[in-house]
């Protein structure tokens, strides 16, 4: 007798990277079913139908509807993507009163449906937000993470590409910390083409006269800024970002992937009860072992400046978990 496990993900949100994250998610036949949930439902119903209507081209099919609350309590996968619309210049930090009025009460509803699967958070400020899902819904460790400097790494990827005209999915090395102004790039733990990147610059200086790590660090910080200033927003990149953590979830893939986990004493990095993006182990149970990268002093210092920062995010809005209703 053949017996299967149907796989269902739901995504919570259909603006422009809720939609991006679905189409993603179909285009690779990620999983059996997807739901999507709006605050109007008439735009996830609109967005089902569009997506469902390209299903004569789509390598596997996969079955789109929209849905409501109680579609979370059997899925595997929920993606939080609401959030408040970005405006121009306004940082991830400045979103947070408004991002927490739309987020809580659906991470309400997710509890109340009996989810028990892994929850994925896309809503800015992302550490933030990811440590306040996990408080408010009581979920394992491992069930929470949030996408964190995921995008952030394959940016830095993508500019070292860009630079050297070479695949970027050649370069080995992680940005880290939190996802916004404070990230950074441990740089002593960055690999290409087998030598470390900094070795790679100083043996082809003249080729790549002007270009330092410093550059490229900044060029990745920035690099979701000068999107917005282009097109008003960024959605495919962090749309391929949540659709491969998801693939990576799904099919037990056990890729090290920099994701917002809960940091809790781990190694050298002695930080507690903060949401930061380390490199960990992704498989069908959520989040796994952690990377010890051994840090260099000015890199641990970084790492806790990140965490200082979330931290101090996360205490404006730790009230709202006294409330339960």
């Amino acid at each position: 007798m053949v017996t299967s496990h149907r796989s269902r993900v739901v995504v919570v949100g259909t603006g422009s990277v809720g939609s991006a994250v679905a189409g993603a998610i179909v285009l690779q036949g990620l999983c059996d079913e997807l739901v999507l949930i709006n605050h109007n439902p008439d735009k996830a119903e609109g967005l089902a139908m569009d997506l469902m209507d390209g299903s004569e081209f789509i390598g596997r099919f996969v079955s789109i509807r929209r849905g409501d609350w109680s579609d979370c309590r059997d899925a595997d996968v929920v993606i939080v993507t609401a959030g408040p619309k970005p405006k121009p210049g306004e940082t991830r930090f400045q979103e947070l009163g408004a991002a927490i009025d739309i987020v809580d009460p659906i991470l309400r509803a997710i509890t109340r449906s009996g989810f028990n699967g892994i929850l994925i958070m896309v809503s800015n400020p992302v550490d933030v937000m990811s440590w306040f899902a996990w408080r408010r819904t009581g979920l394992p460790r491992a069930q929470v993470l949030g996408s964190g400097t995921a995008l952030d790494t394959s940016r830095m990827k993508a500019i070292i590409g860009e630079i050297t005209r070479l695949d970027p999915r050649m370069v080995s090395g992680y940005v880290i910390g939190e996802h916004g102004e404070s990230q950074f790039v441990p740089w002593s733990t960055v690999s290409f083409i087998g030598k470390s990147f900094t070795q790679y610059l100083q043996d082809n200086r003249e080729r790549y006269e002007g270009v330092t790590t410093e550059v490229i660090e900044e060029r990745t910080r920035e690099r979701g800024m000068a999107i917005k200033a282009l097109r008003g927003g960024t959605s495919q990149g962090i749309a391929a970002t949540v659709a491969g953590l998801t693939r990576t979830i799904l099919w037990n893939e056990r890729r090290v992937i920099p994701v917002s986990t809960l940091i809790d004493g781990e190694y050298e990095y002695d930080e507690h009860d903060v949401f930061l993006s380390l490199p960990v182990a992704l498989d069908a149970d959520g989040v796994g072992d952690f990377v010890d990268l051994h840090l260099t002093g000015d890199e641990l210092a970084k790492f806790h400046e990140s965490a200082r920062v979330v931290r101090e995010h996360c205490v404006l809005i730790a009230d709202r978990l006294r409330c339960q209703s």
